[in-house]
Order: C-alpha cells, then structure tokens, then sequence
C-alpha cells in the first residue's frame, strides 16, 4: 500500500478503462480501482470497512477473470454472460462479477462526490461536511443504520482541507491534478452506470 496517491496515475489508469467504441475494459477498470482504492486505507479509521470491501471486491472479480476468462474480459461481456446463465443474483460463492462491480461503482460515486467537493474548500475548512455530504449521496444509501451512524460519527475526525490533502497525496498542489482526476473518471462511472441501467443489474441484492 502506498503510502501516499498519485493523481496522475489515477488519471493515466482511468484514461485506460473505456475504450473508443465505448467497450468498458474489466482488467483496465480493476487495476485502476486497486489503486484508487487506497483512498479508503489513507483515510484510516473512519472508511476501514470499505477499504477492506474494495480490496475484497477487486478479488472476487479477478477470481472470475482469471477462472472464466474471456466472459469477463469486458463489462459488456461479464454482464451478458451473467445474465444469459442466471448469475447475476445468484448466492454463491463467489457472488457474481455483476454484483460485486455494482458494490465499486457505488464506492467510486462517494470518490467522484468527495473529491469534487474538496476543490471547492478553503484551506482552512474542515473535511468532514463534505464527507458527511458525500457519503449521504452515495454509500449510505446502501449501508445498514448502524454502520451509517459509526460512519458519520468516525467523519468527524477528518482533518482541515490542506492536512487531508497532504495526506492523501504527499502535497497540497494535488489539488490542481483532482480536477484532471474527476474529469477522467466521470465518462467512466457515467458508462459503467448506463450499462447497470440498461440491463436493468441496478437493484442486484
């Protein structure tokens, strides 16, 4: 685990993941996420439980690319397989790639939501609102009552803008690359979405 993050590599990895004629690249998106995922371990107490959702999710799909896989070469190819087998709910183990990438997405919505915000701020404001913002937006939606509460209690720890920052990424002139990061990243997410929307894989349990 680094112990700080590289903007420009978030952008380089997420440059890679969608390709010209809009095929979303399994391999491309997973290794890029194994990365940004470290966002989750930096942040320390308060997102542990989804660093180590991430991480597990991230195992599970390279589970299935490695057993399976030209069926799970592509978003496109994972999902169509899936659904023409009756995978995609199935409770198996492992649970499908469709599901386990649903659970990413949702993460990476927090990211996008959390980052943008953080531009935004001032360097003396504090993080914790827009992390409580965020989370609200995204995450929460889907998490239990008292993992939401432990949640937002653990968020008022979060440090002042620039100490996040720093910590995260080694300096506050990060700040000038998450613009860059946010507009690689969204076309991404928006075309991960609007195959989960197509399929009709939203709700997966």
């Amino acid at each position: 685990m680094a112990t700080v993050l590289d903007v420009s590599k978030f952008c380089k990895d997420f440059s890679a993941v969608v390709l010209e004629d809009g095929t979303v690249d399994l391999d491309a998106y997973v290794n890029a996420y194994d990365y940004l995922g470290g966002i989750f371990h930096l942040l320390g107490t308060v997102f542990n439980f989804v660093h180590s959702d991430v991480t597990e999710k991230i195992g599970i799909l390279r589970h299935h690319r490695s057993v399976t896989g030209d069926q799970y070469s592509t978003v496109q190819s994972m999902m169509k397989y899936e659904m023409e087998n009756n995978l995609t709910a199935a409770k198996t183990t492992p649970l499908s790639g469709s599901r386990t990438l649903l659970r990413l997405h949702r993460a990476l919505d927090f990211i996008i939501k959390f980052l943008s915000q953080a531009d935004s701020l001032e360097p003396g404001q504090g993080t914790s609102g827009i992390a409580r913002d965020a989370y609200s937006k995204s995450l929460a939606n889907y998490h239990p009552f008292f993992v939401r509460q432990m949640a937002y209690a653990a968020m008022i720890t979060l440090p002042y803008r620039d100490p996040l920052i720093v910590k995260l990424f080694g300096d506050v002139s990060a700040l000038e690359g998450l613009r860059e990061f946010v507009r690689v990243v969204v076309p991404v997410y928006d075309a991960v979405s609007s195959l989960y929307e197509k399929n009709n894989l939203n709700s997966l349990p």
